[in-house]
This record gives structure tokens, sequence and C-alpha cells, in this order.
């Protein structure tokens, strides 16, 4: 097996593409929707030969015609067409073959994956020369790279050439991760991933961690959101839904988060993560009101900062604040600053607050409302808040994160109390990070995360341009300042780079490193105008050339759009056309790489019906329709017609119908007799 494994991962760091997806005909239709059973591919790399999926002896487009290990595919159709139905049948097949690959590993901090049951389908993919395929059959699972294959769930005899597994070592998950890829999706569509929609996937027979379907939600799209285990499962949803809800408030914190880290990482690398941007500061100040957000519970609804922090102060040894603060190495002093004290109400309620929501920490959820910060503990109270602080230390994950940039914002503030703190006082992050004790400089966004200031601190990213004409005096920017199409596509982007960046970082041996990286954009061109759909796949491959990530790891990018200029950058052969569910022969369509716009709107979106506004189109069509009724019946509305006609902005198409007004109307002959009258009535003058 390990010599097959070595022979299977030799083409692994080569370039990589998604190339086919089949839906068999038994594959539940609640699961496909309105998607026939056949082949889907994606390019051209792969062909159909004896009824198999076969590498293609003539790749198209050639590997780089892109970029350097960047392969981009676009599906497109209406509304309705299948193009989203078609990604998630991709989701479903990577979380069936990772629910078995990773049921018997260590994710404490990750919701026990689920089994979707009915599903009939197959994926392929391409690294190198080396084909690559998950087959889901029901309960059979099987994955296969060259000459490596094995399989899951149930044995089935058309298969015997696969190894059965019941449970998959670490060692060999490491090197299946070779061969695999890891998936990044974003979709911002609201209407997107809600929970409801899964209900009749929820699963009832699979079990995993000793919690099965019957006893909890088991509804698998849940459990790819609360998944936290450091990038084993691998394929992560944007944005983060908490039952099918976004909390926008919440997203923009986080993205903001991200987006520090990603622009302090690419200025010290003297990279733009923004073409013509540069960071130029983030200016942190003190807001307590945070905390006491927090504390927003029933019997202290009114409570205000002073009271809080008095009652913090004056706490009994015996308080579950003090417990917990002890087991942090830290006490509470009446003489100290406003915000060291602050800090320590923030610790306590972040790690009730982790007992009460976390599934990794459900041992300890009695302690479920922060409210019990003040509650006097008995012994088995302390011992249990000793072990759950203990838990949280040794825990290394976005859960506990917060606490350790908390802690370590605290190490920051005591060995600064030469400079007093005041309880209104500012800093930037190179103040900040400048007066850490520091052994080395931080490297990699998992450390300048790590050592960023805790979340009681509002922050302002403040930009630079990098490109100003001589002279010109650079102005920092404000980030909130820029356009919505221009944040969105940031945002989209530092999405990307966050998880690229974090999957690039693993580089321990006893880990999965994944090095080939699925981008998946769904209805990407949501808030982007027309000249930034145009720009965005260029500005795609060049983020990545910039950050050089492209240089670490090879790239496939799906873009499920509707938006004319973003296929105008995709050649005919990497176009999945879909209409109502089956996909589309390329003969009928022009090649849209490069293409006029109005053509790749007609064939590609399938408008038949031209390319303006229904409305517009109806209101030219009734016209047309009173211009061919008799005089008679329509010479009420003439003045109505001849002001629509006035409005039509399409130039050829106002001549047309200005020229049927005049023919049913004789307007022609009217101004002649009007102008012959005006004549006359000019000659009577005269004679007088």
């Amino acid at each position: 097996m390990k010599e097959s494994i070595k022979q299977s991962i030799k083409d692994t760091n080569m370039h990589f593409s998604i190339a086919c997806l089949y839906v068999d005909g038994e594959c539940d239709t609640h699961l496909r929707k309105n998607v026939e059973p056949g082949y889907y591919f994606f390019n051209e790399w792969c062909e159909l030969k004896d009824g198999k999926v076969s590498l293609s002896e003539i790749r198209r487009p050639e590997e780089n015609f892109f970029v350097s290990n960047i392969s981009i595919q676009a599906i497109v159709g209406k509304n309705g067409s299948g193009k989203s139905s078609i990604l998630e049948l991709m989701y479903r097949i990577i979380n069936n073959l990772t629910f078995h690959l990773v049921k018997k590993q260590k994710r404490r901090a990750a919701e026990v994956l689920y089994h979707i049951e009915g599903l009939n389908a197959d994926l392929y993919f391409v690294k190198g020369n080396t084909l690559g395929s998950i087959i889901c059959k029901g309960d059979f699972i099987g994955f296969c790279f060259g000459d490596y294959k094995i399989s899951f769930g149930s044995k089935r005899s058309d298969f015997s050439d696969f190894t059965f597994h019941e449970n998959i070592k670490n060692e060999e998950l490491i090197e299946i991760g070779k061969m695999f890829f890891y998936s990044i999706v974003t979709n911002y569509s609201l209407q997107s991933f809600i929970d409801f929609d899964y209900k009749t996937e929820r699963s009832t027979r699979f079990q995993s961690n000793e919690k099965s379907g019957i006893d909890s939600s088991a509804i698998w799209i849940n459990s790819l959101f609360h998944k936290n285990d450091g990038y084993l499962t691998p394929i992560v949803l944007n944005p983060y839904r908490h039952n099918g809800t976004i909390d926008l408030r919440k997203e923009y914190q986080l993205t903001n988060s991200r987006l520090s880290s990603i622009l302090i990482e690419s200025k010290r690398n003297k990279r733009e993560f923004i073409e013509g941007y540069q960071l130029n500061s983030i200016e942190y100040k003190y807001e307590p009101l945070i905390i006491l957000s927090k504390f927003n519970y029933e019997k202290n609804k009114n409570i205000n900062l002073e009271d809080l922090i008095l009652k913090f102060l004056n706490l009994d040894k015996r308080s579950f604040t003090s417990i917990i603060l002890r087991e942090y190495g830290l006490k509470s002093n009446p003489s100290e600053v406003e915000p060291h004290i602050v800090s320590k109400i923030y610790l306590v309620y972040k790690t009730l607050s982790i007992a009460s929501k976390y599934p990794s920490f459900s041992s300890f959820n009695r302690f479920d409302n922060i409210s019990k910060f003040e509650d006097i503990a008995d012994d088995n109270d302390e011992r249990d808040l000793i072990a759950l602080v203990k838990e949280i230390k040794k825990y290394k994950s976005h859960i506990t994160l917060k606490i350790r940039q908390t802690l370590k914002y605290l190490d920051w503030s005591h060995q600064n109390l030469s400079t007093p703190l005041q309880p209104d006082f500012d800093f930037t992050y190179n103040e900040y990070v400048e007066r850490l004790v520091l052994n080395k400089p931080l490297k990699g966004l998992d450390e300048i995360t790590e050592h960023l200031p805790p979340p009681f601190f509002s922050f302002n990213i403040k930009l630079e341009k990098t490109n100003l004409e001589d002279g010109k005096p650079n102005v920092p920017i404000l980030f909130q300042r820029m356009s919505s199409g221009e944040r969105q596509f940031i945002y989209t982007m530092s999405t990307f780079v966050y998880h690229i960046k974090n999957i690039l970082s693993i580089q321990q041996s006893n880990r999965v490193r994944y090095r080939s990286i699925n981008l998946i954009l769904d209805e990407v061109e949501l808030c982007f105008h027309p000249e930034y759909q145009r720009l965005f796949v260029d500005n795609l491959i060049r983020t990545i050339q910039r950050l050089k990530l492209n240089t670490h790891c090879s790239f496939n990018i799906i873009i499920a759009t509707h938006s004319p200029f973003v296929l105008s950058d995709i050649p005919m052969c990497n176009i999945l056309h879909l209409k109502n569910g089956i996909v589309q022969s390329k003969e009928q369509f022009k090649n849209p790489f490069g293409a006029n716009i109005n053509d790749i709107l007609y064939q590609s979106f399938f408008l038949e019906n031209g390319f303006i506004g229904e409305y517009a189109r109806k209101k030219i069509l009734k016209v047309i329709e009173q211009l061919n009724k008799p005089l008679q019946s329509i010479i009420n509305e003439k003045e109505n017609i001849k002001e629509t006609i006035s409005f039509v902005g399409e130039p050829l198409i106002q001549k047309q119908l200005q020229s049927l007004y005049n023919e049913k109307f004789n307007e022609q002959d009217e101004k002649d007799i009007v102008i012959e009258k005006l004549r006359k009535e000019i000659e009577q003058l005269q004679k007088r």
C-alpha cells in the first residue's frame, strides 16, 4: 500500500483541475433537484471513452493558459438552471468521503460530520497527469488516485480492486491529503445554505464520535459550518452561517480582523494585497462598552460599566471569577487601571461563554450563564472551573483565540506601567507590537493574528496609495470609505487568502497538508459594478500572483455567474452551459473569450427575448401592436404612443418606431398642412 501511495502522489504538486461530475440515475431527486443524470465536464482535460471518464490526449486549454498553477472554469445559465445544484452535489460528495476519513480523528472543536444518504454521484479531478475520483454509491464510498484505491462504508463486488477500510489511520490520512484537494466556497446569496432547506437530508443511521443523527440536528450543512479541526475536513463554506443565518455585524468584524492580519503580513513581505494600496496604519481605540453588552443578562439589564467593575473588584475569593482568574495566573486588584480590570472581566465572560456554547467543552456546560461570574463555588465547582481553564489554555483554535489575545494584552499593559494607561487611550498596531516582549519576529498569519489586541478595542484600517504621481501628498484612506464593490472584492479575496495562508502554514509532519486548492465562487458578481465584473478575473489572478500563492500550491477556480463580463475572460472549453438542469452542447455557442458582450448575453445566458428590461420590452411591443391596429381605434392614444417612442434610447429601434408612427398617422402630411395653413395666414396679415 505504501509503495502505491508513493507512486500515486508524484503528481500532487502539479497543475490541478476539477474535471467532471457524474450524476447517477439512482441519485435521490431531492439531492440532485433539477439536475438530470449524466456527465458534466468542467473543461476538456477529460473525456468519455467506452463509458468511462479518462484523461484527454490533448489538454485544452494548455496548463498555463491563465498563469502557472491556476485553472479557471465557469458554470452559466438562467436562475433555476442547476448551477448551485451542481456545486452542492460536489459539496455532498466531499462531505461523504470526509465522513469516513475523519470519523476516528481527534476533532474536539468540530461538530460531528454526517453521511448523506441516497447520494449516487462521482467527482473527477486531475493533478498533473494523474486522474483522481470520489465515487459515491449510496453507502459505498470510493477514493481513487492513479493506482491508489480505497473504499469505505459497504463493500461492492464491482469495486473489488479497492482496498476496504473500516477506519483510516492518521498516517494514511496525511498521504491521502497529498492526493486530495481543499475546497474554499464563497456564496453571499441570502437564500443559500439555509439549513431548513436540507432537513430532508437529515442523517438517521450513521454515527460518529458516539453522537448519532437521531440525537442531534444531523444536518450535514450545519456540521460543515460548525467545523474547527485545523483544516482537516477539506472544505469550508463562507460566510459563516448559524442555522442558515449570517450575522452581518460579526461577519464585518471577522473579515476586518482577517484583513488586518493579511495587510500586516503583506506589508512586511513588501507585497500588495490590494493592488495600488498598502497598509498605512491600524489605529485602536479602547471600547469598554463592548464588554458591558456581554453582561446584559436578566437580573442586571441596566447595569453600567462602573457598577460592573465595582462588582468584579469586590468579589469573594471563592467566586467563579476569582477561581477563573487565579487559574489564568491573575488576581483582581482594586488599585488596577480600568483597562486591566476590563481585560479580566472579558476573560471571565469568554471562559463561561466557551463552556456554554461549544460542543467540545460540553462537559462544562453547567456553567451555562455568564451571570454566574459572581456565584460562590463549592468544591465541585472549583475543581471543574480549574479543569475548564486548563482545557482552554491547551486548546489552540479560533475558539480560544480571543482569550490568548487578551492574555498577551495583559502582559503588554503590565509591562508598560511606566506609561499610565488612560480610559480613553489609543494606540497603533506598530506601537502595540513594538512593546510586546517577543523572542522573535512574528511570521505568518497565525502568529500575527495571535498578537492582535483583544476585541474590546475597535479599530480603523488606513490605507495609502503606492502609485502616486510625483509631488502628490499621500493622504491615508479609511478602509470603510472605499466603495461597497471594492470592499466586497477585498472581503472575498481576504477570505480566500486567510484560509490559503492558514493551509500553507501547516508544516507539521503529523498533520494533513493540502497543496491543491479548489476555489468556488457562487454568484461572485453580487455588489459589483459592470466595470468591476469586467476586471474581476484579471484582479483575482494578479492577487494570487502578487502574494505568490501559486508558487506554493495549485488552484482550480470555479465561478458560477450571470455576468457576461466574467464569462468573456474564459474560453469556451472551460464553460459548462446549463439549461433546465441539462448540459447544453458547446456547438450551438460562439466562443465567449474576448467576444461581444451582447452575443454572450444572448447565447450563454439564454436571453432569447433580447437585452433590454422586460417592462420596456413589453411597452415597445405594445406600441408596435397599437400601430398595427386601425387608425380610428388608436386615435386617442396618439400622444401617448408618440411620447413612448421619444423615450426609447436605442436609435435603431426608435427610428423604426417613428417610421411606423409617421406612416400610421400621416405625420408628414399633417406637418405639410399645418405649414401651408401658417403660410396663408402670414399672407393675409401682409395684405392687411
